[in-house]
Parts: structure tokens; C-alpha cells; sequence
């Protein structure tokens, strides 16, 4: 597993705290029989030379074919957090500027793609599924990629390995010159939209919406089954995603090239699952942080919800009406009657369900807010700095960290 590693000047290679001698005793580490120092060893790895991205090191060229060999290792405790890395890794590498790109990355991935193919048929789904990530961001040639992936899909059985791979074949695809596997992998993936699976036909359309932009509106019905179906907890299991509801709520609506109020929509219709309830709160408040012309269309389902059983979803609602300010005023009843709502979030700051009513109030200037802020000793000042921050000619609304602009509107189509 080391041989040339020490061969290796490492002295003179940097990584993002300076020198990288200490690179090899790291690496040695990951392969050692404790789990907990492999691990260790691993995530000091994964900071040194990635750190938070922005440039691929020197340090990186040299440790990647060691990095390989450590993930097509089954001993090593840490494969995964390597996986992660070489990932991260090759994902930077398409995005940084030629000047922030070590010279010597391309040519050391290229020498170890033919390792991170082999990787697709390890006996564990988990490294199968880092490796279909891995060949999908890497800057490789479809030409190169395409034929392990296109085996790898025809002999996967496991669930949420066929979704990555699924992912995978979308990005490598687009690597393709024209010909050769292309028309391959597009027929497959134009078949896999009807396939029987929701979340199969859920991982085409995200494989296909580079290439076809519009395909997302044409399959709304379909994305939405798929998002708000249980089996929408695979992807909790993948690489590519690695997200329950909400997260692939997030990843779908930003398929869409343009505001969706028909996926918002489809997303508050109620659910039996409060993870579903409150990250479709999430979409709406996210589609509004973008366009304002949907409030109106959006505005009673938003407001339904503050009658949900669920404390977060209830919190959520009246936030959202609040960063909706008078817009949101024909809810004011039904947002007074949560005053005295004193269910906390399990947030650090603990935020009741009254607090957020009071505020919407305020933002509805209805007059129902001045009684509680006296009662409670709640100062208008203190409840300004916790939600909002006016400016001149814009009031920017802190919702989960996603801002409302009042002045943007769009087709609410």
C-alpha cells in the first residue's frame, strides 16, 4: 500500500496549513486497526487538504493514488471519510480557476480513475455508491466512464446504490462526445422516467434536467409524487443526496429554471408526515424569498397550517405570514389566536409558537400586538433585532436564513 510513499518530497508540497510532511504518518494512520484513530486520521486528511475548498493543493496530487489505495482497501476502518475526500477533491477540481489548480492533479487522476472504476464493483453498496458519486463529479470523459457506470447499472441490485448511480450517469453523460454511449445512457434514462419505482423515476428526471431543462415542468405530477412518497427516505441512504424529505424537496425545486408555485403547491397540500408539513413551509418560504407575485396563490395554505399539531410546523406558518407583513393581514385572527401558543422549537433559543404570532401581528400592523409586548415586558426594539432588519427602500425578513424581497415578482403559473 506505501510503496513510494516515501519517495515522496512532502516537505515541499503544501496543503491548506503549510507544509504537508505531516501527510504520510496521517495517511499510515487511516490504515491502522483502530477505528476511532483511522477515523481520527481520516477527518485531519479531509481538513488539511481540502479544508473548505477554493484551490486543490499540492499535497493533494501527491496523496491522492495513496487515498485509493486506502478506499479499495476493505481493512481500512475509515473508507468512507477517504471516499469523501476524493470526492470533494475531484469535484473542486472542475471548479477552481486554472491558477488555484496544483499542475499535477489531472495527471495523477487520471492515472488513478482506473482504481476508482474498479471501486463500482466492491462487494460493500456504500463504496459502490462513493465511487458512482466520485466518476460523476470527476472532470473524466464519458467516454471513459460511461461503460463501468452503464455495468454498474445493469448489475446493481441494491436501492439506493441505483439511484446513485442513476445521478452519476446524468453527469458522466454530459461529459460525452457526441456518439459512442451517449445515446445509450439517454435511452435509459428516458425509460427510467416510467419506471415502476417513484424514486427511480425521481433520480431520471434530476439525471435528465441538465440536458432538458424543461422536463421538469412537464413531469411536475410526477416529482411531486415522488418527493412526498415514504419511499422519498432512500435517498437518506445515498451519496449523491444524502437527505431526507427536505433536502430532496430543496434539490428538486431547484431543477426548475424558474419559480414553480405549481411545485410549492403540490408540496402544502397536507400530509400525514410532519417532516413533509414543515419542509414544504420550507419551499414556500424559499420560493418567496425569490418572487412575491405567489404570496396570494400560496397565502391560504401557508395559513392552514397554523393549525397544525406539530409545534415546528405551526412556528413556520406564523413566521412566513409575518415576513408576508400586511399582505397576510386576512389571517390576522386565526395568527391572534396563537398568542398564547407556548410550545417551544427544539432550537437553542427555544422560540414559541406565541412569539411568532406576535410578530406577524406586527409585521400585519395590527394593533392586537402592543398587549402582549406590555404584559410580557417584551420590547419592540429586542423583537426587531431577533426577526428583521429595515432597510431604506427594502425590509429583508430572516426566515431559516432565506430573505423575502417585496419588490420581485413572477409568473405564478
Amino acid at each position: 500500500m506505501w510503496v513510494g510513499l516515501d519517495e515522496v518530497d512532502w516537505a515541499a508540497l503544501k496543503h491548506n496549513y503549510g507544509s504537508a510532511e505531516d501527510v504520510p504518518d496521517l495517511l499510515r494512520q487511516c490504515a491502522g486497526p483502530d477505528p476511532d484513530d483511522a477515523e481520527d486520521a481520516a477527518s485531519d486528511l479531509l481538513n488539511l487538504l481540502f479544508h473548505q475548498g477554493g484551490w486543490v493543493c499540492s499535497a493533494a496530487s501527491a496523496a491522492l493514488p495513496f487515498l485509493l489505495r486506502l478506499a479499495s482497501a476493505a481493512e481500512v476502518k475509515c473508507r468512507r471519510t477517504v471516499m469523501e475526500l476524493v470526492a470533494r477533491l475531484a469535484s473542486e477540481a472542475q471548479q477552481v480557476r486554472e491558477r488555484f489548480l496544483d499542475p499535477g492533479w489531472w495527471p495523477a487522476w487520471e492515472r488513478v480513475l482506473p482504481e476508482v472504476l474498479v471501486l463500482l464493483e466492491d462487494p460493500e453498496p456504500w463504496i459502490r455508491r462513493d465511487a458512482a458519486d466520485v466518476v460523476g463529479v470527476c472532470g473524466s470523459s464519458g467516454e471513459l466512464t460511461l461503460p463501468s457506470l452503464l455495468r454498474r447499472w445493469q448489475a446493481e441490485d441494491d436501492p439506493a446504490t441505483r439511484l446513485d448511480v442513476i445521478l452519476a450517469l446524468g453527469q458522466a453523460v454530459l461529459r460525452q462526445p457526441a456518439g459512442g454511449h451517449a445515446a445509450e445512457v439517454f435511452d435509459l434514462l428516458q425509460g427510467l422516467l416510467d419506471a415502476p419505482e417513484a424514486q427511480v423515476r425521481l433520480a431520471a428526471v434530476h439525471a435528465l434536467a441538465q440536458s432538458k431543462p424543461d422536463l421538469p415542468e412537464q413531469r411536475l405530477e410526477l416529482l411531486l409524487e415522488a418527493v412526498r412518497d415514504p419511499s422519498v427516505e432512500l435517498w437518506h441512504h445515498t451519496t449523491a443526496m444524502d437527505s431526507g424529505a427536505q433536502g430532496v424537496q430543496h434539490r428538486t425545486a431547484a431543477l426548475f429554471p424558474g419559480p414553480c408555485t405549481g411545485f410549492a403547491l403540490g408540496l402544502l397540500n397536507d400530509h400525514p408526515a410532519e417532516e413533509q408539513r414543515t419542509s414544504a413551509l420550507a419551499q414556500a418560504a424559499g420560493l418567496l424569498a425569490q418572487w412575491r407575485s405567489p404570496a396570494a396563490v400560496l397565502l391560504p395554505l401557508v395559513a392552514a397550517r397554523l393549525n397544525d399539531p406539530a409545534c415546528e410546523a405551526r412556528f413556520r406558518a406564523a413566521e412566513l405570514l409575518a415576513c408576508l407583513g400586511p399582505a397576510a393581514s386576512a389571517h390576522a385572527d386565526e395568527v391572534a389566536a396563537l398568542l398564547g401558543d407556548n410550545a417551544a422549537r427544539t432550537t437553542r433559543k427555544r422560540e414559541t409558537i406565541g412569539e411568532a404570532a406576535l410578530w406577524a401581528l406586527a409585521r400585519m400592523n395590527d394593533p392586537r400586538c402592543l398587549v402582549p409586548q406590555v404584559r410580557d415586558g417584551i420590547g419592540g426594539g429586542a423583537m426587531t433585532s431577533r426577526f428583521a432588519v429595515l432597510e431604506r427602500d427594502r425590509v429583508r425578513l430572516e426566515l431559516g436564513g432565506v430573505m423575502l424581497h417585496p419588490h420581485r415578482s413572477a409568473d405564478t403559473a
